[in-house]
């Protein structure tokens, strides 16, 4: 009987509503920005070492810079984001690994405007000039010990880049 009493209260009330229209717009490009052709497969050459030059866990080569650019990007494009990835170095997870033939080597890399080791799955911004509509990454790779002994052989290291545009 209460929730008779209690519908019957409900039917009497005046229900009122408000419609509201929601206008969502927005802009699909096909390719935001183009990687620059010199960016494009590139090849670091990290160049000769010995291994008997990398006695410890953590001992590195020199840095050997390079960039990545894109460029035409449009007008309304402000940030560029490079997600960085590959396989990881099963002794040392946070370095890339070495597919070659020599042991005990894996790749470093780093951003070189924040000085930042960059792992795999890392990711770091550039912005794009309003001016040249480009942003370059400055970069950095190296050879890093990740296990002893260091032997001779080849060194072969890929890193997949995925770009991402505000």
């Amino acid at each position: 009987m209460k929730y008779l009493a209690l519908l019957l209260l409900l039917a009497g009330l005046n229900a009122s509503a408000t419609d509201v229209t929601l206008s969502l717009e927005g802009t699909l490009y096909d390719t935001p920005c183009q990687l620059d052709s010199a960016s494009l497969n590139k090849t670091i050459d990290l160049g000769q070492a010995v291994a008997a030059d990398f006695k410890s866990v953590g001992d590195t080569g020199v840095w050997k810079n390079f960039d990545v650019t894109v460029s035409n990007c449009p007008q309304s494009m402000m940030l560029a984001t490079i997600t960085v990835d590959g396989e990881r170095d099963k002794v040392h997870p946070f370095k890339f690994a070495n597919t070659g033939t020599s042991r005990g080597l894996a790749l470093e890399l780093a951003d070189r405007t924040d000085n930042i080791i960059l792992a795999p799955e890392a990711r770091f911004n550039a912005v794009i000039d309003p001016t040249t509509h480009s942003a370059d990454f400055p970069m950095a790779a190296r050879y890093y010990v990740a296990s002893t002994p260091v032997t001779a052989g080849t060194f072969s290291s890929v890193v997949l880049m995925t770009f991402t545009y505000q």
